[in-house]
């Protein structure tokens, strides 16, 4: 995995003990965790927290964590230290952190919603206004987004350096950006938890009068202010993880992708990690591939 700094270095290979790029369905959609063995204080300053960092695919990462850890090996009769670090998406990090001023939009593009959280998106592709979004003092943006994506039964993504929506039934009407053989997933189904974790949703409309979801399975009920049919029917509309799987390492499949499997199902991408591990991590050789998290629409 490749790794620049904000001075424009290259972090030497071998000094990349792991390294974990995570693409996902989230409002922060992209997340790096990585340890690098330290090597001078130069390159612990450009790893310290408020940094960035750039990968082989173009995306800056900014450094939210970062924790010096010694380790078992030892070069001569000094012990090597390595340098633990967390980054989030440059352009969406912003959102995640609570906010000490209050978000109020009504009728506000997606996009516009990022920018009073402090994103640097310039756009969304596929925008939409949201009717509602508050995020009180002391509240993290990012929960807040989540409901509005949630509520208008759509989510957001990261592909080819642009955010972008999709209704979740939208996601399986792509072309499937790769097949996977039946014995290479591990399945994953339980009706039992879906019951319980998958609500129907139920609201009142300006006369008092109840206005409902989708109530077509027995699902647990939960109430919500403010809401008409279609946006509670949206609700209950989500992803549901059917497979796991370990593939070649391949940083070009990101969450939203559609995943045909041997069986004749297609199920999206919830959640890809690029994955990079050497040294004491690998038994002293490379290892690199890309785990996928796959689900499908459950309505």
């Amino acid at each position: 995995m490749i790794l620049v700094m904000a001075n424009g270095n290259q972090i030497r290979g071998d000094l990349i003990q792991s390294a974990v790029l995570r693409n996902d369905l989230a409002p922060v959609p992209v997340t790096l965790e990585a340890r690098i063995r330290a090597g001078d204080d130069g390159l612990e300053k450009m790893l310290a927290v408020g940094q960035t960092l750039s990968t082989n695919s173009g995306d800056t990462m900014r450094i939210v964590k970062s924790e010096r850890t010694v380790g078992r090996l030892t070069q001569g009769d000094r012990q090597l230290a390595a340098i633990r670090v967390t980054a989030l998406l440059d352009a969406c990090q912003s959102a995640a952190f609570v906010r000490s001023r209050a978000i109020v939009k009504e009728n506000s593009a997606l996009s516009a919603i990022y920018r009073a959280a402090g994103a640097t998106l310039r756009a969304v592709d596929a925008d939409f206004p949201v009717p509602r979004f508050y995020c009180y003092v002391g509240d993290t943006p990012t929960f807040h987004i989540a409901r509005a994506l949630q509520e208008e039964g759509g989510v957001v993504r990261w592909k080819n350096g642009k955010l972008q929506f999709m209704r979740l039934p939208d996601l399986f009407k792509q072309k499937p950006a790769m097949t996977i053989p039946g014995n290479a997933a591990q399945d994953l189904d339980s009706g039992f938890l879906e019951r319980h974790e998958v609500p129907w949703f139920l609201s009142l409309d300006d006369s008092g009068a109840a206005v409902l979801g989708n109530q077509d399975k027995p699902r647990a009920l939960r109430y919500t202010p403010f809401k008409d049919a279609q946006r509670l029917r949206n609700m209950t509309r989500c992803l549901v993880l059917r497979k796991k799987t370990r593939i070649n390492y391949n940083i070009n499949v990101c969450a939203g992708d559609l995943v045909a499997c041997a069986d004749g199902t297609a199920l999206a991408v919830i959640t890809a990690a690029h994955t990079f591990a050497s040294d004491s991590d690998a038994g002293g050789a490379n290892n690199t591939y890309t785990q996928l998290w796959l689900g499908g629409l459950e309505q």
